[in-house]
C-alpha cells in the first residue's frame, strides 16, 4: 500500500469524536502512536523509494522499510 493509503487506514480506525475529547484521545492513543511512527517513515519527496526515517551509515533504506512492512503486516 502507498504511504497515503497507510495513513488513511490508520485514520479510519480513529474514534470519530475528535482529538479534543480526553476519553477519545485515550482510546485512540495506540492509533496516534502508530500514525506518528508512520509519519517518521515516509518516502522522501522526489525519491519515493527511500525511507526518510531509516539512515544506515552513508545511505538510506528503501521505502517500505522493515518498520512499515511490520505495520502493514499487523494491519492485515
Amino acid at each position: 500500500m502507498t504511504y497515503d493509503e497507510l495513513l488513511a487506514e490508520i485514520d479510519d480506525n480513529l474514534t470519530k469524536c475528535g482529538d479534543d475529547c480526553e476519553s477519545c484521545r485515550r482510546d485512540n492513543a495506540p492509533w496516534f502512536a502508530l500514525r506518528a511512527v508512520v509519519e517518521l517513515h515516509k518516502p522522501i519527496e522526489g525519491h519515493k523509494s527511500l525511507c526518510s526515517g531509516c539512515w544506515f551509515g552513508d545511505g538510506m533504506m528503501a521505502y517500505r522499510c522493515p518498520t512499515i512492512q511490520a505495520i502493514e503486516k499487523e494491519l492485515g
